[in-house]
């Protein structure tokens, strides 16, 4: 049997080497336990990859009606996926196993053993703390609370842009709560209990984290997990808990009654940030009506917590940050190319004047200018980016030889994972594969859109000139960033009449976004479209916007004949031209 520490009343019966859950899972070892489950390390079978077994107590599994509790509740936490929560993979209860939940394995250490050093600087409690949050406003959004939020609980690893904090046990302490008629009073636990572990059986966490309401056994919702992140916030902060128990009843009783010290009074070093200590007490409000009201509502307050360039980067500010980056080192290299080809004309003109001039200076002369030319020339010198080679061969009309460029490293590709997803949805789109580019955004619609590749908001553009009240198109429009997409929608719109110049204009109008644009013109260019809608609806927006020197052009598309099939006459826009005209002469 493997090494599992066991009480009078609490067991499990899984063993070393066992393949469990149907054989699907083969246990490696023991990694550790609480007072409501113990951990394992296994392998799943099928992929050979490492995961975390939680298996309840034997009497826990036992308790009336808790396979049912355990299988609905365990089936909506595996709906959360989110990077700063623990995913839930499987779950099972059965006779021979027990009740088993399967866990993303998390690597990295709790933030219990990273606060054994002292407390956090505030700049970097802040990026973790907002990392919890989006974490906690994503299950909240499903109705999970966690009941059972603590330093234990959250494991701080490494990420794509630095450290990343998940969380551990959503919901479980639910799963572990016992069916009870206690009243709104504090439950009474003997002497000795410790107030950092969970209790089972009881309507309450972990002492020294818990809400009053929870300490009192009454109905928490998510503000309860908001109390126990203010615990958490001033604990990384100040280095000690707000109340200091010791034993796990004092702790209820100073949640429920008393006041918790002001956090910039125990940790001075945090009051150039007044707005994070009026969040961190504000979540310690006794009162939970007091409290923020949710995860979502702690982001938007971290948020404003420090400025943009020093908060904790969200996983789509993260693809955003990337595509920037990106789209900055290729605009560097292209001004550096731009500076060697000056750099070697300046050779050649510092070199006739050096001619005149003595040995000496002939030579520190040469050296400068052969600096001017080496430093830009070295740096266009290095071999083009795969997304450069693959926006490229976009970009001269090769999306076939652009797909099997980024295919051969998509796989293993990281930091340019999204851009390269982007640019993928674009070269589809240039083969005609429509369905199979949307079924990518869809499926990835944030790391796709966010990079805001141009060959992406072609087919955007394409999409919205098609059909305006596609639900698709324009919900994937509204998610592309402004700052990211208004740069070069704005220069599709300028451009000759295309489906992508006549995208642009709409929805960059029809969004409000089209300021530093000259409507007036750009529509008034769009009488020449081939397309007969264009036509028609450049026409009624001209006459909307009422400026008069558009009259010219709107009367050389009325006057343009009608000429049809077989000698029938058709409108193609000359209608809606003359209506303007007349509403535009009614204005004037």
């Amino acid at each position: 049997m493997l090494s599992v520490p066991r009480g009078p009343r609490y067991t499990t019966g899984v063993s070393k080497d066992r393949l469990v859950l149907g054989g699907r899972f083969k246990l490696i070892r023991h990694l550790g336990g609480g007072g409501m489950a113990e951990v394992f390390l296994a392998e799943q079978v099928s992929l050979g990859r490492q995961v975390a077994l939680k298996v309840l107590k034997r009497d826990l599994s036992a308790q009336p009606a808790m396979g049912e509790r355990f299988r609905r509740e365990a089936q909506l936490l595996s709906t959360v996926d989110h990077p700063s929560v623990v995913r839930v993979i499987d779950f099972e209860t059965n006779k021979r196993d027990g009740t088993v939940l399967v866990l993303e394995l998390a690597e990295g250490e709790t933030l219990e053993k990273a606060l054994r050093m002292g407390p956090f600087e505030p700049k970097r409690a802040i990026r973790i703390l907002l990392q919890l949050a989006e974490g906690l406003a994503a299950v909240h959004e499903r109705g999970i609370i966690h009941r059972d939020l603590k330093p234990q609980n959250i494991v701080i690893g490494a990420g794509p842009r630095g450290e990343q904090a998940r969380l551990l046990d959503f919901g479980i302490a639910r799963l572990m709560e016992l069916d009870t008629d206690s009243g709104p009073a504090i439950p009474e636990l003997p002497p000795g209990v410790d107030p950092f572990m969970s209790l089972p059986g009881q309507a309450v966490g972990t002492p020294a984290y818990v809400a009053p309401e929870q300490a009192m056994a009454q109905p928490v919702d998510p503000r309860t997990d908001v109390y126990a992140f203010g615990v958490v916030a001033f604990r990384m902060l100040a280095g000690r808990l707000p109340f200091e128990g010791p034993e796990a009843r004092d702790y209820l009783e100073q949640h429920v009654r008393e006041p918790p010290p002001p956090l910039d009074a125990v940790a001075p070093h945090v009051g150039p940030y007044p707005l994070l200590v009026k969040l961190v007490m504000s979540c310690l409000e006794k009162k939970a009506v007091n409290r923020p009201k949710d995860g979502a509502a702690l982001v938007q307050a971290l948020r404003g917590v420090l400025p943009a360039d020093q908060l904790a980067l969200s996983t789509q500010t993260r693809l955003v940050l990337n595509a920037v980056t990106t789209q900055t080192l290729t605009a560097v290299k292209d001004t550096a190319t731009s500076f060697s080809q000056r750099g070697i004309q300046g050779v050649k003109t510092v070199g006739r004047y050096a001619r005149k001039l003595d040995r000496q200076f002939k030579q520190s002369l040469v050296v400068t200018a052969a600096l001017t030319l080496l430093v830009p020339a070295a740096w266009a010198l290095i071999p083009p980016t795969t997304v450069e080679r693959a926006e490229t061969e976009l970009r001269e009309g090769h999306p076939a030889e652009a797909l099997t460029t980024i295919d051969a490293v998509l796989a293993d590709s990281k930091g340019n994972y999204p851009v390269l997803l982007s640019l993928r949805v674009g070269a589809l789109h240039e083969l005609g594969r429509e369905e199979d580019a949307r079924a990518l955004i869809r499926q990835m619609p944030y790391q796709t859109l966010f990079p805001a590749r141009p060959a992406v908001l072609e087919m955007l553009c394409e999409g919205y000139a098609a059909s305006e009240v596609d639900a698709e198109v324009v919900e994937w429009l509204a998610l592309v960033p402004p700052v990211l997409a208004d740069e070069p929608l704005m220069a599709f719109a300028q451009e000759g009449p295309s489906a992508r110049q006549w995208g642009a204009l709409r929805y960059l109008d029809t969004a409000g976004r089209a300021k530093g644009l000259a409507l007036p013109e750009r529509y008034a260019a769009s009488l020449q479209s081939k397309d007969c809608a264009v036509r028609a609806r450049a026409s009624v927006r001209l006459g909307e916007l009422g400026d008069l020197d558009v009259i010219p052009a709107l009367r050389e598309l009325s006057e343009t004949p009608k000429d049809g099939p077989e000698g029938q006459q058709k409108n193609c826009g000359q209608d809606e031209a003359g209506e303007a005209i007349r509403k535009l002469k009614r204005v004037k």
